[in-house]
């Protein structure tokens, strides 16, 4: 009996270390897959490893990485903003709109829509008990409206200081690269260091301890909806000032890809785990993937299938690699 038990700890505990292997795999998935499609896009493609790349990677990624870490944030405490497509696309039409009356006038005006529409989906949300999918596709539907009024089509913007800033580069590293990465860390640090970060993960894990312990948990809800609007709008700013246009119909597919993002990043969908961080590097390997397909002629229909794809098989296995972990806690 005790050498069949001896044998029994003896397997448990080589499962237990198999189980830890394949986790710590898992956790640098992101790292690994992104080495993995640098280096096979490089020799798919001669001309794929080079600094215009670089710039090119970082310049596609800014204005939807900078809408992305509001989702996080919403992820975070379990909700979701699908509204954040229609406010980019209004964002940057009064950017080009209001432009005659000047630049400070046109920036302000344009992030003070994602303030407006984040306190009223999060007025909705938390005073009338909305589900946040269905208010903020409500919204979405709202906003895309008032869109198409005021947009006359798509509109341009030529010979401008928002258009140079969007433009300009240092060392083959965009301005609103620059922007983003900033935006990354300091909401990292707010994320891991402040009590609002504290509070914000608390109310993500479990909103019944968070009550009780005094945290007033529809307030957070109500700011992190705010800063979701204000992500939504300096993403939408800068998507404005590097394409020089502005039209209601960018940001349709917006929602899905910050979406996919933050998944693919590692932040858990239900709330309480993630970061800025770890969406940084699911939107780099979105984007990576995406200018890599694009090199070789891929089809977009195709590049979607592809990402969802990994999407879905990372999910998969984070979920199994959960479950066998949990049989030996």
């Amino acid at each position: 009996m005790d050498t069949e038990n001896m044998q029994n700890k003896k397997l448990e505990g080589s499962y237990k270390k198999n189980i830890s292997k394949l986790n710590v795999f898992y956790n640098l998935r992101i790292l690994i897959l992104i080495i993995i499609a640098i280096i096979l896009f490089s020799v798919l493609s001669k001309g794929f490893f080079t600094l215009q790349t670089l710039n090119s990677i970082l310049s596609l990624m800014s204005a939807y990485g900078v809408i992305a870490i509001g989702q996080t944030l919403v992820i975070l405490i379990g909700d979701l903003d699908l509204s954040v497509g229609s406010i980019m696309s209004i964002s940057g039409l009064l950017l080009i709109k209001l432009m005659p009356y000047g630049i400070g006038v046109a920036v302000i005006s344009s992030i003070m829509v994602g303030v407006l529409v984040g306190i009223l989906n999060g007025l909705i949300i938390t005073r009338f008990k909305v589900n946040s999918i269905i208010a903020t596709i409500g919204m979405n539907f709202l906003l895309l409206g008032i869109a198409n009024l005021i947009s006359e089509g798509t509109i341009h913007l030529s010979d401008n200081p928002v258009v140079a800033f969007g433009n300009s580069v240092i060392w083959y590293i965009p301005y609103i690269a620059i922007i983003y990465i900033a935006l990354t860390l300091l909401v990292q640090y707010i994320l891991k260091r402040t009590t609002f970060g504290i509070k914000l993960y608390c109310v993500g894990a479990n909103r019944t301890s968070c009550e009780l312990s005094g945290i007033n948990d529809s307030n957070i809800e109500l700011l992190t909806f705010v800063l979701s609007g204000i992500f939504a709008s300096l993403g939408g700013l800068l998507y404005t000032a590097k394409l020089a246009a502005a039209s209601s119909l960018i940001g349709g597919d917006v929602p899905i890809y910050v979406i996919t993002a933050v998944l693919l990043g590692g932040t858990t969908l239900g709330g309480g785990y993630g970061d800025s961080v770890k969406t940084f590097s699911g939107i780099l390997l979105i984007t990576l993937i995406t200018k890599g397909l694009t090199v070789l002629n891929v089809a977009a229909y195709f590049q979607n299938m592809i990402i969802g794809i990994i999407l879905i098989l990372l999910l998969f296995i984070g979920r199994k690699l959960t479950a066998r972990g949990r049989l030996f806690v």
